[in-house]
């Protein structure tokens, strides 16, 4: 418990960011963690893990495709593992209503779709970029309907809600936990109505919110990878 208490000592101080760079912790403490089958001790292994087997990036392909890029975010809320998305306002142009990873297009200025997901996090999200760390790149998905196509990144959020949301974008977040994520994967594909069209589509339901789309794909392709390192 000793051990234990010290290590959440340890990210309340310096935060997961820093002892994820801190192997040498990691080492020390991994014996005492291991045995106490502590929340943070499977959190850091997970995200080593993923470390390990992400790439720095996808290439650019090539499409005439519009270029997006978003984080998949982790979160430690309360002792909880939980993914972090956003649901669109009503009056979003391209996707209203809909739940999606925080980021957004890839502008001129933007040295390279990491650059993109970054930026576009903090201005939706209100935190900074020192708030985000980059686990690796997840394989890049395009929409259906939309034109767009999207390279996700793997993070975590190193800072506690509450967020300072851009309401211009964001209407509000959802935290859901990574446990009910995997014990629905991988989700199921069905027919899914939209503003009066049907498409079929991976689709799944929290809280009375439906994850679907390119969204509810990359989510799919991610919770696999996971799911074969746990």
């Amino acid at each position: 418990m000793f051990f234990c208490n010290l290590f959440c000592k340890y990210i309340n101080l310096y935060g997961l960011q820093t002892l994820l760079f801190n192997r040498y912790l990691l080492l020390t403490l991994n014996k005492y963690l291991q045995k106490s089958g502590d929340f943070l001790y499977k959190f850091v292994m997970l995200i080593e893990r993923l470390k390990a087997v992400l790439p720095k990036e996808y290439p650019k392909k090539e499409t005439d495709a519009k270029e997006s890029a978003v984080i998949i975010p982790f979160l430690n809320l309360n002792g909880e593992m939980v993914l972090v998305f956003e649901k669109k306002p009503s009056y979003d142009r391209l996707h209203p209503s809909q739940i999606s990873f925080p980021g957004g297009s890839r502008e001129k200025s933007d040295r390279s779709f990491l650059e993109a997901a970054i930026r576009e996090t903090c201005e939706e999200l209100g935190i900074n970029k020192s708030d985000i760390q980059i686990i690796g790149a997840v394989e890049p998905t395009e929409t259906l309907t939309t034109n767009f196509i999207i390279y996700p990144f793997a993070g975590i959020i190193n800072r506690q809600p509450p967020f300072e949301i851009s309401k211009d974008e964001v209407e509000k977040l959802l935290f859901i936990p990574l446990a009910y994520l995997i014990e629905n994967s991988p989700i199921k594909y069905g027919i899914y109505e939209d503003r009066g069209k049907k498409r079929k589509t991976p689709f799944l339901e929290y809280n009375n919110e439906i994850i679907w789309g390119a969204t509810a794909r990359i989510l799919n392709n991610f919770i696999l990878i996971i799911k074969k390192l746990l």
